[in-house]
């Protein structure tokens, strides 16, 4: 690769990200110190380059297509990696660094909201947070990896060499805005949600809770014979989030993922009877933890606590 083509990769890289994460070509301008015009410009250069359209231009911001959406997660997933091996390089110093591991909506929805606590309770640790789209049944190896803590969603690894402890049972509830609630609704019945626009979290199958699952949990007579036709997609669940907080449909809320959104009122939760599984958020360290790292867990359990009082 050559400098002018490594540039141009990594100034696309950050385009992408930031276009997607701020969902207007003017807010992504004025994070990157850049025009509005100059940043539509060069999407569409690379909307050319790639021969697809990676953004649909509304009145309002623009919204991710299938390929955005994909090049977003992807272009998230390495930059995080990226900034996070550059952190931990630059944290091998005499502190303590805490590198964790876990995926985009679970840092996003829970995590780093809460980060914040802990750096002050505990000034002497650097924290480091690499983000994953793995699941916890791609068994992570605590051994050969960078990383001290694993949050990650699956089962519950059958593993001897690792500490496993469950923060966070699957629990999911169907959620909107009230917006569109008001717009749409009422939902009365599990047959109303036939009848709306439902988002959908692309991934394998039986990775997480699907909409599929859900009717047939809470009504086995209800039919998705017509949901792709009024589905949107997803890749990643702060992805789907967004668009719930922008009034664009229904989607299937975890817990403990969207519970300060619910405190706050900025989502209506449409059936209060949550559905559960056996998977769930599972923490995983080293048998041989390091004293910050038992840090960690005493603070993160602690908050689990709250977050189910």
């Amino acid at each position: 690769m050559t400098p002018n083509q490594a540039d141009y990769l990594l100034r696309s890289l950050r385009l992408i990200e930031t276009v997607g994460r701020c969902g207007s070509f003017s807010t992504a301008a004025l994070e990157l110190g850049m025009t509005q015009p100059a940043v539509s410009q060069q999407v569409a250069q690379l909307e050319k380059l790639l021969g697809v359209v990676l953004f649909e231009r509304r009145h309002r911001g623009v919204s991710a297509t299938r390929y955005g959406q994909m090049l977003h997660t992807t272009t998230t997933d390495v930059l995080t990696q990226l900034y996070g091996t550059m952190e931990i390089i630059h944290g091998s110093s005499s502190r303590e660094t805490l590198t964790i591991l876990t995926d985009y909506g679970f840092a996003a929805n829970w995590l780093l909201p809460r980060l914040s606590d802990f750096e002050e309770k505990h000034p002497d640790i650097d924290v480091s947070l690499l983000t994953t789209q793995a699941r916890r049944d791609a068994k992570i190896d605590h051994r050969n990896t960078l990383h001290d803590v694993s949050i990650l969603f699956g089962e519950k690894p059958q593993t001897h060499d690792i500490s496993t402890i469950c923060l966070f049972q699957e629990e999911i509830v169907p959620i909107c805005s009230a917006v569109y609630l008001k717009i749409a609704g009422p939902f009365n019945h599990p047959h109303d949600l036939l009848e709306a626009k439902l988002l959908h979290l692309s991934g394998p199958d039986h990775q997480w809770f699907t909409w599929a699952d859900w009717f047939q949990a809470v009504d086995a007579s209800c039919s998705l014979k017509s949901y792709s036709k009024n589905g949107l997609f997803f890749g990643n669940y702060p992805l789907l989030l967004q668009a719930v907080l922008q009034n664009q449909g229904i989607a299937l809320g975890w817990r403990p993922l969207i519970d300060d959104l619910v405190k706050t009122d900025q989502v209506i939760v449409l059936n209060n009877k949550p559905i559960k599984s056996r998977r769930g958020y599972f923490l995983s360290t080293p048998l041989n933890k390091k004293r910050h790292i038992d840090s960690f867990i005493q603070w993160i359990l602690a908050q689990s606590k709250m977050n189910q009082v």
